[in-house]
């Protein structure tokens, strides 16, 4: 009997092990995956709302970093806006601000922007101050 068990017990493990992560690995890829992820867009602004957002409410204020003309700011922490987001559309705006280490302006390093203005700011306030930006960009 205990032969019979053990033999029943070794032929669930053959059959059940490579299913419980001892078989081969599978990584997923684009063609495996189906569907798709959501771009989260921005939505439309009040760009005067957006310069209160830029110099008051984001924490810490995105003047305290970046020099940019229409909000009166000129630190240089990051890059200066006037510059860095000319030829940006408002949908690339918005990506740097939830996003801003996917892409880095030369001569600035990864890590010193915040990543949380995405969590930090209400849809509105981001909208507001994509508008802002977007709106006196390259004054």
């Amino acid at each position: 009997m205990r032969v019979a068990a053990a033999v029943i017990a070794a032929l669930a493990l053959a059959v059940a092990g490579p299913a419980c992560g001892g078989g081969e690995e599978v990584t997923p890829t684009a063609e495996t995956v189906e569907g798709e992820i959501q771009e989260q867009t921005v939505g439309q602004g009040d760009a005067a709302a957006g310069k209160t957002v830029f110099t008051n409410e984001a924490n810490p204020s995105c003047g305290s970093c970046h020099t940019f003309q229409a909000a009166g700011t000129n630190a240089q922490t990051g890059p200066n806006l006037n510059e860095a987001l000319a030829g940006d559309d408002p949908q690339q705006i918005y990506e740097s601000i939830i996003n801003p280490n996917a892409e880095i302006t030369e001569g600035f390093q990864e890590g010193i922007m915040p990543g949380n203005y995405g969590e930090q700011l209400s849809e509105k306030q981001l909208a507001d101050l994509v508008a802002f930006l977007n709106e006196n960009k390259g004054s």
